[in-house]
This record gives C-alpha cells, structure tokens and sequence, in this order.
C-alpha cells in the first residue's frame, strides 16, 4: 500500500519580513482559541536552512498571529543554521522560545555545535543565545557529556610541525 507522503501542506507562517516557516505533516489541526496550530505524523518544519523533524510540531502564537514557542515532540532532530550558529542535534522533546532564544531538549539530547567544535548531551540540554548560556542535567544512569576542541593544543601542534 502506497502511504501518501504529505497530506497537510497546509500553512506557510511568517515569521520575519523576510523569513518564513513552511511545515508539512501528515495531519494539521489549528485550535484558534488556545492559538495553537498542531502538525503530526512526519511533521517537518523549514526556516531557510534550518530544518526540524519530529512526530509532532506544535506552534504557539500571541494575539498579533506571531510565534512566540515551538515545540517538538518524539523523535526530534534538527539542523540549526544562522549567521552565527550552526547546530545539530536530536532529542525526545524540544522547547524553543522565540522571545527569549531559549531552547530546552529533554530525553536523550544531544547537540554538536559545528562552528566551534563542541558537543554536549544529557537526558536535559538548556540553551540560551541572548545570556550566551548553556547547560545540560543528566538522569542518574549515566553523566552529562560535554566534547570541545582545544585551541591551544592545536596552534603547538601547528608550531611543532615545522621542526
């Protein structure tokens, strides 16, 4: 039996002037009295190069029709690309505040910064781009990870070479 691939592609939602998130799933519901519009099965979400798959999508707004949190639910990973942020991750659950840039991934998180060489995982990732914070919890079956480059061994491995 042939599955039919996308049977919502049913919003695209400005979030910018200039940006703007197109989402597609299996099935879309909008609840206009709680302001929230919920996207399951395959939900897949894109923001120029950014992208996010999960289960389920959910999108909160304010009463002016803007976004004001995302959230991802079973299954997520992503791909975050901005001018100063490149990032890959999966988790079970994410939690993106966009007033605050916050994002918060519970359940088997994990996230590799490209652009600087790190990488951090715990059962609980919290990120905050606007205090440049970031955190992770873990559950008592095993410890938080966290995996950086280190810059000054390798300008002496840089130097060393030469001799």
């Amino acid at each position: 039996m042939i599955r039919a691939l996308i049977l919502c592609q049913m919003i695209v939602i400005s979030l910018f002037a200039t940006d703007k998130l197109e989402v597609t799933a299996d099935n879309f519901t909008h609840i206009e009295a709680q302001r929230k519009a919920i996207f399951e099965g395959h939900a897949h979400a894109v923001n120029g190069k950014s992208e996010i798959d999960a289960q389920k999508f959910i999108i909160l707004f304010d009463e002016n029709n803007r976004a004001i949190e995302y959230r991802a639910i079973s299954n997520v990973r992503f791909e975050i690309v901005k001018p100063d942020q490149h990032v890959k991750g999966r988790c079970d659950n994410l939690l993106y505040r966009v007033e605050e840039e916050t994002y918060r991934l519970r359940g088997n998180a994990k996230i590799v910064d490209l652009l600087n060489g790190r990488e951090m995982s715990g059962d609980e990732v919290y990120l905050d781009n606007k205090q440049k914070k970031a955190s992770a919890k873990s559950d008592r079956k095993r410890p938080v990870r966290f995996i950086f480059k280190m810059k000054d061994v390798e300008k002496k491995k840089e130097g060393d070479s030469g001799k």
